[in-house]
Parts: structure tokens; C-alpha cells; sequence
């Protein structure tokens, strides 16, 4: 690979993790694997741990929604 090339597959790479980080549907979907997760460590019931992955779904497709107006 040629210099030019390498830049480009940096500068690119740069852009996107950037944009995933900036993103809130990333937080999201991150939250939405990771809180689940901390409370059937903690113990808490099944049920509240289903609530809070469904308010973080429902986060990521609201904010689908509102990306698509933007």
C-alpha cells in the first residue's frame, strides 16, 4: 500500500470512530448491552432488567426517527 492510500484508510478510520462516539444510538446500544449486564449481576428481577433494555431500545429508535428529520 502506498502512502496516499495509508492516509486515507487513517483519515477514515479517524472520521468514523469519531462519529460513533458522538453518536447517541451507539451510546445506546452500548447501554442497552452493558446495563442488562450490571443488573442480572447485581441481582435485580428479570423484569426491571427487561424494562430498561426495552427504554434503551425505544431510545435508539427515537433517535433513528429524529436522525431521519434531521
Amino acid at each position: 500500500m502506498d502512502l496516499l492510500t495509508k492516509l486515507k484508510l487513517y483519515i477514515m478510520k479517524e472520521w468514523l470512530i469519531k462519529q460513533m462516539f458522538a453518536s447517541k444510538k451507539f451510546w445506546y446500544a452500548v447501554a442497552s448491552i452493558v446495563v442488562p449486564a450490571i443488573v442480572t449481576y447485581l441481582g435485580v428481577s428479570e423484569e426491571a432488567a427487561n424494562e430498561i433494555f426495552y427504554a434503551a431500545l425505544t431510545l435508539i429508535i427515537g433517535q433513528g426517527i429524529a436522525d431521519i428529520k434531521k
